[in-house]
């Protein structure tokens, strides 16, 4: 073979040698295809999620007035003026103004002003900016706002630094934060508390530790 041969040999193969390149940047990978698909699978699914969330919601916006009891199976978002009660099966967000009982699944209060009961069978949360005069009742209750009214809580009551809380208040445990003021009662209990009573004798004993004492330490 001359050199001519072999150059034309070496362009041949150099010829075929980009053709397979080509080939290969044409049909992309059949593994990277595969996993591509359930990420896009999973995508798909949180903003299907999304958007039942958003479709299962109902937006009060600011500016809106409305007077009447609202009933819903969905999560409700007040961000106006309402006199009337709100009863859900969702969660309730109030960014206005609620003159009436609120219950939900959940309620998150952010600058607001409620004048009614709070009902919650999960958390209660209230921002420093808001302000209730009420009741509340609930599974838990953050609060960092004011209120004026009783508490009743299942779990754990979490005051923060600027709540203010002036009422009794009922609750399994809770967290008083430096700051916080409460006036009122506070009964922490599960309820296995049993009565205690005395009985005749102890009664007998503690009057005279108590004569003894007073015999002792005259004043």
């Amino acid at each position: 073979m001359d050199r001519s041969d072999d150059l034309h040999f070496s362009r041949a193969g150099t010829a075929k040698r980009d053709e397979i390149y080509e080939e290969a940047a044409e049909e992309p990978d059949q593994t990277d295809r595969h996993a591509a698909a359930p990420s896009g699978q999973h995508g798909n699914r949180f903003e299907s999620a999304f958007a039942d969330e958003q479709k299962n919601t109902t937006v009060i916006s600011s500016g809106t007035t409305i007077t009447g009891d609202i009933k819903s199976d969905g999560n409700i978002e007040m961000m106006g003026t309402m006199t009337g009660s709100i009863l859900t099966s969702g969660s309730v967000k109030i960014n206005g103004k609620q003159v009436g009982d609120v219950q939900g699944a959940g309620i998150d209060l952010f600058a607001c002003t409620v004048r009614g009961s709070l009902n919650a069978a999960d958390e209660v949360n209230v921002d420093s900016d808001s302000v209730i005069v009420g009741d509340i009742k609930c599974g838990n209750l953050t609060i960092d706002g004011k209120l004026k009214g009783n508490v009743h809580v299942m779990g754990n009551v979490c005051c923060q630094g600027n709540s203010v809380i002036i009422g009794d208040i009922t609750s399994t445990t809770i967290t008083v934060s430096s700051g916080a003021k409460l006036k009122g009662k506070v009964e922490i209990s599960d309820g296995s508390i049993e009565p205690v009573e005395v009985g005749t004798g102890e009664t007998s004993a503690l009057s005279s530790e108590s004569e003894a004492a007073d015999e002792k330490n005259p004043q």
